[in-house]
């Protein structure tokens, strides 16, 4: 029944006359003032790999940085024992010692038993499951389509608008949700008629689809304050892949990324991208922000995806957003309130899990057996493939394709 709502809704979806403006920018301003050194993104001779030396200086930061994360989370276990058995807690006693029992089991994405955190988590999904409904209706009073990245063609944009408003109504009385998951996907779908760039910016628009789909017809009737675990864990992957395939675009379509900064100086003085581009070439520090702001977003989509540290890097997610929202962009930035929802909806539930944890069973069971080496063996080969193939492989490509022309 729900496959057939996404074929019908994507059906009547094509069959109205609309004209799209190829945009799959965001609505902030983005008109380059520099030309870019197009020569930094391309095939450099003599030098490893090809890549120019400071986006290869950055690609080995953000590489060491995902290796270390990896093998602390494959081994957290026994950290967490260390810690809080041998090392700090040992010797304490109440308040002290729940409150940091409190902030490990936060860290290590284990529960958290406190009321105050359950609270927040319930207020979080409802704002998840709403939110949505504000941006479809700031986008209908803008003459776009889901989020003011896609402007309207004025001759059909009415009838757009309507149902946006139609949509937005169902999101906030939480009335068929199946029926408003199915229009959410049917409308993802709609956008791959211009282009597959346009449809991966907007793969974080069906995160919420996959809660609606899963939820009851009569959800007007009940209270949605909690996800189950599978819900947790679609939420999670779409949402944490979505946030993937943005920053590999931001460094696929540079010029568009490289106007940001020269309307918006101010972003590249960001602490966490300074991070990644440390040491770097200030000749090229406008090309560095690119790729250093892409790698701060790969690296958070794939470990939120991936369900690796989930609530750490989730909560500097939160964090970049609301930075971007209220002190960098301003009302033009007021759709990431959709994301930021469903970040804290994962960040506060106690349901999350993790895409790797064959590999912690295969190491666990090898220190059962006291194969200590093989332990070490394996979460540091299972560490450094992952790592190697999530941050060069793809950088590694786009520098055979010529992208001067986007």
């Amino acid at each position: 029944m729900r496959h057939r709502l996404v074929f019908l809704c994507t059906a009547a979806l094509t069959l109205l006359p609309i004209t799209f403006v190829f945009a799959h920018e965001r609505f902030i301003r983005h008109d380059l003032k520099v030309p870019v050194h197009e020569e930094y993104f391309g095939r450099h001779a003599g030098v490893f790999l090809g890549m120019q030396p400071d986006m290869l200086r950055i690609a080995t930061v953000s590489c060491v940085l995902l290796l270390i994360f990896l093998v602390i989370f494959f081994f957290r276990q026994n950290l967490d024992v260390f810690i809080e058995h041998r090392l700090l807690l040992s010797g304490l006693r109440g308040r002290a010692q729940r409150f940091l029992h409190h902030v490990a089991n936060f860290l290590t994405d284990k529960p958290v038993r406190l009321r105050w955190f359950h609270a927040v988590g319930e207020w979080a999904v409802v704002l998840f499951l709403r939110s949505p409904a504000l941006v479809l209706m700031y986008s209908a009073t803008n003459d776009s389509l889901v989020m003011p990245s896609y402007p309207l063609e004025p001759t059909s944009a009415i009838y757009f608008k309507y149902i946006q408003v139609f949509l937005a109504i169902l999101m906030l009385t939480q009335t068929a949700l199946p029926l408003a998951g199915a229009l959410v996907i049917g409308t993802w779908i709609y956008l791959w008629r211009w282009g597959w760039m346009v449809a991966a910016d907007a793969i974080p628009v069906l995160t919420v689809a996959v809660v609606y789909l899963t939820s009851p017809w009569q959800s007007h009737k009940i209270a949605i304050t909690e996800l189950n675990e599978k819900q947790v864990r679609w939420v999670r992957l779409v949402l944490g892949f979505g946030f993937f395939a943005l920053g590999w675009l931001k460094i696929y379509n540079y010029h568009l990324t490289a106007g940001v900064p020269d309307n918006y100086p101010a972003v590249m003085d960001d602490p966490m991208i300074g991070f990644f581009a440390m040491g770097t070439n200030p000749l090229f520090r406008r090309e560095n922000w690119i790729i250093a702001f892409a790698y701060a977003e790969v690296l958070s989509g794939f470990m939120l995806m991936m369900g690796v540290f989930t609530r750490v890097w989730g909560s500097m997610m939160i964090w970049v957003l609301a930075k971007l929202m209220f002190v960098n962009f301003g009302w033009e930035e007021i759709p990431h309130i959709y994301p930021i929802a469903a970040t804290m909806a994962i960040v506060f539930s106690n349901k999350v899990g993790s895409e790797f944890a064959f590999i912690e069973r295969i190491q666990q069971r090898a220190a059962r057996e006291g194969r200590t080496l093989v332990r070490i063996a394996t979460v540091a080969f299972a560490s450094l493939a992952i790592a190697v193939l999530t941050v060069y492989v793809l950088l590694y490509a786009f520098t055979f394709i010529n992208r001067s022309h986007l």
